[in-house]
């Protein structure tokens, strides 16, 4: 299981602590997995999807979301609220994405493993 290390300052030197990170899988989606966890404000969220991952349909999320595409390449779907796709694009390893409010969209991954990193700020 992963680790999430916490490092902080007590009197005049660092302090170490470690949990385990959360990890998690979508049951509705096979072959989406990943691991979430808030601090410091921030929320991070890695996807780590399969080879065979299934399509995840077109949703949508209430926050502001930039996305890091560690490695794999897939196609990200706009869409319509009522679920409807729209238009395409295609990303791969070392592209960036910002998702604004209530965008709708889905995800397609190609026939290689892909891992995308989701960072948000937390008022």
């Amino acid at each position: 299981m992963n680790k999430h290390i916490t490092m902080s300052k007590v009197d005049n030197m660092s302090v170490l602590h470690e949990t385990n990170a959360p990890a998690f899988s979508l049951q509705k989606h096979t072959g989406w997995q990943g691991l979430s966890f808030d601090d410091v404000g921030v929320s991070l969220f890695i996807f780590n999807i399969a080879e065979d991952a299934t399509e995840f349909p077109i949703h949508s999320a209430p926050d502001t979301w930039i996305a890091y595409v560690a490695s794999g390449s897939g196609t990200l779907f706009s869409g319509t609220d009522s679920g409807n796709k729209d238009t395409s694009t295609t990303y791969q390893a070392g592209d960036f994405i910002t998702f604004h409010p209530h965008t709708p969209h889905g995800w397609l991954n190609n026939n290689a493993a892909s891992k995308i990193l989701f960072v948000k700020s937390n008022p």
